[in-house]
């Protein structure tokens, strides 16, 4: 019985070590992931908007 109890405390501290993993990696892809993303499509939305208000006004004056 003794050993049984210890295989199960092992069985169990490597099941949370491995649920632990999987946690941190789903916070790292949640959290940090999008905040990483958010300055490079800031600036690409920033070139497009500035891209499209160029033409625009390019395409009224015919002069810039």
């Amino acid at each position: 019985m003794v050993a049984f109890r210890e295989f199960l405390s092992s069985f169990l501290l490597v099941v949370s070590w491995f649920v632990f993993a999987i946690t941190a990696y789903l916070l790292f892809w949640t959290i940090i992931m999008p905040s990483i993303a958010t300055i490079p499509f800031l600036i690409s939305f920033g070139v497009g908007l500035m891209s499209f208000y160029l033409s625009r006004k390019l395409a009224s004056n015919g002069r810039f």
